[in-house]
């Protein structure tokens, strides 16, 4: 990273506009554990038998940006693995992530899956890590589903399947958590079919 010519003492002495990302970042982690909480542990075992229940994380540094994730399920096994990922990446928006191992085929065992999920916008992330998201957000290495028979080739070539859909924030916290639980249990209700 290049040292600046000049230091920005405006930003610098601005101590409201940093009470105000962190009370922006408490937000998302009040968000995240709201929704964790309306959402049973013993649910998410039923649902995924080696289901670790929920994890919330933050940071500062991905690609020098804050973020807040929450992750449901927190099964990351690359055969048959299974993960649901809130990603709030300030300076880039609001993902969710949908992570499926090699093997795990639920996916494909339900017919409605493929269509419910291409309806709902999400996307073919196309990296050979799940966690590449500069490469898959920065610089929009994603692809629309088009047929199931692309699906099967993603997963061939990338070694798992991860699709993602970006949220649009909305100002009212009660919206986007409402938002954010219809996005997670319509995943978790097509998986658990």
């Amino acid at each position: 990273m290049k040292t600046p010519d000049i230091i920005p003492v405006h930003i610098l002495t601005d101590s409201t506009l940093f009470e105000e990302i962190h009370q922006i970042k408490n937000s998302f982690i009040s968000l995240y554990s709201t929704l964790a909480n309306e959402i049973s542990s013993r649910d998410l075992s039923e649902i995924h038998l080696t289901s670790q229940g929920f994890k919330i994380s933050k940071g500062n540094e991905l690609q020098g940006c804050p973020y807040q994730v929450l992750d449901i399920i927190r099964d990351f096994d690359k055969e048959f693995g299974f993960n649901i990922r809130i990603l709030n990446w300030w300076g880039r928006g609001l993902f969710i992530f949908v992570f499926f191992g090699r093997h795990n085929r639920k996916f494909f065992s339900d017919a409605g899956w493929f269509p419910e999920m291409q309806q709902q916008g999400y996307s073919l992330t196309n990296t050979s890590s799940p966690w590449d998201y500069k490469t898959i957000i920065d610089l929009g290495n994603m692809s629309p589903m088009v047929q199931e028979s692309q699906v099967i080739i993603h997963i061939e070539r990338h070694r798992h399947l991860q699709l993602v859909k970006k949220i649009a924030y909305t100002e009212d916290y009660l919206s986007l958590k409402r938002c954010l639980r219809e996005q997670v249990l319509k995943i978790l209700n097509l998986y658990s079919r």
